[in-house]
């Protein structure tokens, strides 16, 4: 009797002592889950300061291009700028799940990253075709990607005023590419997504970004998506840790770039350059989903449509000889470009609680490396 006594204390003693190890060990799991998101979150409002700065620049110089012919002027511009467009697609078209699994219905996420879409080295130089009005030595431009330095060029056109043939000529400074100035090279765009469990193991996906205003510059971003898990269907299957799903995700992001401070083109105060793009994907997910760790991996299609416009009134003075001639124009830069492929998925997740570490890498033209902090509740 003594010895049951003994044996059932010390298993209370022995129960008590588990029960206070693990608390102990979840008080510093929460810690650290406080310290990680604190710094996280930290870490993510320096990276959208630093985007948000580097926008401000990220443009500047290219009004000199208005110098020249304006159809020149437009192929110069589309050359410089094509590559912003691509890293807005594919920044935009990653990083929308972290996993296969969905939420149960009204289970919530709330999602905070960022993308990181690396440009290949051919899209850090253009080559321009199709110009009549300057010379380029060099044969090749750098993109707002590409190497530094600004490069002088020269010009001459000619133009009808008032019936009257007027030649222009003169030399023009296109700008250097901003690759040793903007984080990793790139364009890097945050993330900010919420993600709610709907009815037929469906999660609603919401991004959104409000106007961020720096320097000059805004950025602003919004994005609806769909998550459907298809392990349902079939039968005891989806008792393992095993989850197949589909995603379907639209987003939509500007760029706009304010110069009317800028003594170039006159004193204009309604002189923008806007980035406008519109993007859609569709993917297949697949994750192992351990308590611990979770693995994924995705297949999809990209595309994405872009849209330039340096917009406002401008007025050129030339100096040709012993007269002085004015170009007044308004508008007058407006382009579209498309960016589309097929793309894959790998990464992982680290699962801590409702705390959530991730990072996946996404192949495709411009590789794209996503990562960051979610907090799932059900």
């Amino acid at each position: 009797m003594f010895y049951n006594l003994r044996c059932k204390s010390h298993f209370i003693h022995s129960f008590k002592s588990a029960i206070l190890f693990e608390v102990f060990v979840l008080l510093l799991k929460l810690l650290n889950q406080e310290y990680i998101m604190k710094n996280f979150i930290l870490s993510v409002v320096t990276f959208t300061l630093t985007l948000t700065t580097s926008s401000a620049q990220l443009l500047g110089g290219i009004e000199n291009i208005l110098l020249t012919s304006t159809e020149d002027a437009r192929i110069l511009a589309e050359g410089y700028t094509a590559p912003i467009g691509k890293t807005l697609t594919y920044a935009l078209n990653s990083g929308w799940a972290t996993s296969a699994k969905t939420h149960k219905k009204l289970g919530f996420g709330l999602t905070i990253g960022a993308a990181i879409p690396f440009v290949p080295d051919a899209d850090q130089v253009f080559t321009p075709t199709g110009l009549t009005s300057l010379n380029v030595p060099s044969g090749s431009l750098p993109t707002v990607f590409g190497e530094g330095g600004d490069q002088e060029l020269n010009f001459a056109f000619s133009e009808s005023v008032s019936g009257n043939e007027i030649d222009y000529a003169g030399k023009l400074s296109f700008p250097g590419g901003l690759k040793d100035e903007l984080p990793f090279g790139t364009l890097p765009a945050p993330i900010i997504q919420a993600s709610v469990g709907a009815v037929f193991d469906t999660d609603v996906l919401v991004r959104f970004v409000p106007t961020i205003d720096i320097e000059g510059s805004s950025f602003k971003l919004f994005g609806f998506g769909l998550k459907h898990n298809i392990m349902q269907y079939f039968g005891p299957l989806d008792k393992l840790p095993l989850n197949v799903s589909v995603l379907a995700a639209m987003s939509k992001a500007s760029l706009e770039y304010d110069f009317s401070d800028s003594t170039f083109g006159g004193n204009s105060d309604n002189r923008n350059m806007t980035f406008e793009a519109d993007t859609f994907t569709i993917q297949a997910l697949a994750s192992i989903d351990l308590p611990v760790v979770s693995v994924f991996g995705a297949l999809g299609y990209n595309s994405g449509n872009s849209q330039f416009d340096v917009s406002g009134d401008y007025s050129i003075d030339y100096e040709l000889g012993s007269n002085s001639y004015r170009r007044v124009f308004k508008d007058p830069i407006s382009f579209e470009s498309d960016a589309t492929g097929v793309m894959g998925i790998i990464g992982a997740r680290l699962n801590l609680l409702f705390m959530k570490i991730y990072t996946n890498y996404t192949i495709q033209e411009y590789n794209t490396l996503n990562f960051g902090i979610s907090f799932n509740f059900r």
